[in-house]
């Protein structure tokens, strides 16, 4: 009987501690984008946080990045536009340059319109 008892134990002891489950959780951000509604609020973009959004992410994990600019002056050729770039996470570094870049020189571009329309 006393055999009996301990092995019902055990057996109870490790039933109930085989059923416990380690759960891991991962968070991974694809993509982000940013929507500013005038030329001029691009200078408030905050490049970093770009950085930020993807730091959690596994290397190898394929990421978006895209900022759009709305209303900009009727008078221009463009009302509104869009860059974005796509890499992996290990090259966050390039990708917030190569974005910002573009922003920036469409930024110029249209700046130059405007000053060509006005003439």
């Amino acid at each position: 009987m006393k055999k009996l008892l301990i092995v019902s134990l055990l057996l109870l002891a490790n039933i109930t501690f085989s059923q416990e489950k380690k759960i891991s959780l991962e968070t991974n951000f694809e993509s982000i984008e940013i929507t500013v509604d005038s030329l001029e609020e691009i200078d408030t973009i905050k490049w970093d946080d770009f950085k930020d959004v993807f730091k959690e992410n596994k290397p190898e994990s394929m990421i978006s990045m895209k900022v759009t600019v709305k209303n900009i002056k009727k008078e221009n050729l463009l009302s509104n536009f869009s860059i974005g770039v796509n890499g992996k996470s290990e090259q966050i570094d390039s990708l917030v340059n190569q974005l910002k870049k573009g922003v920036l020189k469409m930024k110029q571009l249209i700046i130059n319109l405007n000053e060509k329309n006005k003439k």
